[in-house]
């Protein structure tokens, strides 16, 4: 496609994503996720298909969602690959859509161990030395390769997501946690994020982690046994944002926290 972003393989001159949302699962075991993402998108121009970019995934079936909640599978081809930019996902609709008309689609996929966006960590590998870890970077254009999306920052997208971590860990996201519940041996950990932003600000962190609230709106994550040393080492994480307020604009995100990532961080 190319005409809007270089970087990227998707109609953004057809289809805009709107909102996206995440059913995943943590497979620690096999270092990848696995689940759905279900896309809410509009027609900028008339198209009979959706394209979106992806890298070092494994695709499973496309879904498109009536109005009534049935789902109609989608034929998919993926046999556009760029050395670089990954594999173009093609989502092929049962007829063309005019500009303005608004769809939901589903997509089934799993992330593997080449994913540039993902990074595992063994026990081994975090200050605990007890549990894994995975963290997320998907700057610049590794969002694709965690999840099939429209990979530019021309596009900017709300998402919402569900992410099941085997216990005792615990998931967090760039995204406010709207709640966790039991499920057997894992916990279900739910986030919306309402402002939109770019694919590359996606995130996801899966530990075992510890919080020291700081103010209403602002805390500290670290793994249990460094989190007094960043709870004092970021006391005035309140103090400086309302200074940011001031010179700036009201901060508009609802909470501001900061992760404090194992000492084996590669950046």
């Amino acid at each position: 496609m190319f005409e809007i972003d270089p970087n990227s393989q998707a109609n953004l001159t057809e289809i805009a994503t709107e909102h996206v949302h995440l059913d995943l699962a943590v497979d620690f075991a096999g270092t990848k996720l696995e689940g759905t993402a279900v896309y809410r998108l509009v027609a900028l121009l008339p198209t009979q298909e959706v394209v979106l970019d992806t890298a070092h995934l494994k695709l499973g079936g496309a879904r498109l969602k009536l109005i009534d909640g049935s789902l109609v599978p989608l034929e998919i081809d993926t046999n556009s690959i760029h050395e670089i930019y990954g594999t173009a996902l093609r989502v092929l609709l049962p007829e063309p859509v005019a500009a303005g008309d608004k769809l939901t689609i589903e997509v089934d996929y799993e992330t593997s161990p080449d994913s540039g966006a993902i990074q595992f960590l063994t026990p081994e590998q975090t200050l605990g030395k007890s549990h894994p870890y995975l963290f997320t970077q998907c700057e610049e254009i590794h969002a694709r390769s965690l999840l099939p999306c429209q990979d530019s920052p021309s596009v900017k997208i709300s998402y919402s997501a569900n992410v099941r971590v085997p216990k005792p860990l615990t998931a967090l996201m760039s995204a406010i946690a709207t709640g966790s519940r039991n499920e057997g041996n894992s916990t279900v950990f739910s986030f919306e994020q309402q402002t939109t932003i770019p694919s590359y600000l996606i995130a996801l962190v899966v530990g075992n982690l510890a919080s020291a609230k700081i103010s209403d709106r602002c805390a500290v994550w670290s793994e249990p046994e460094n989190i007094d040393a960043c709870a004092w080492e970021f006391a005035e994480m309140e103090t400086i944002l309302q200074t940011a307020e001031d010179v700036i604009s009201p901060y508009l995100w609802g909470r501001y926290d900061l992760l404090v990532l194992p000492p084996s961080f590669p950046y």
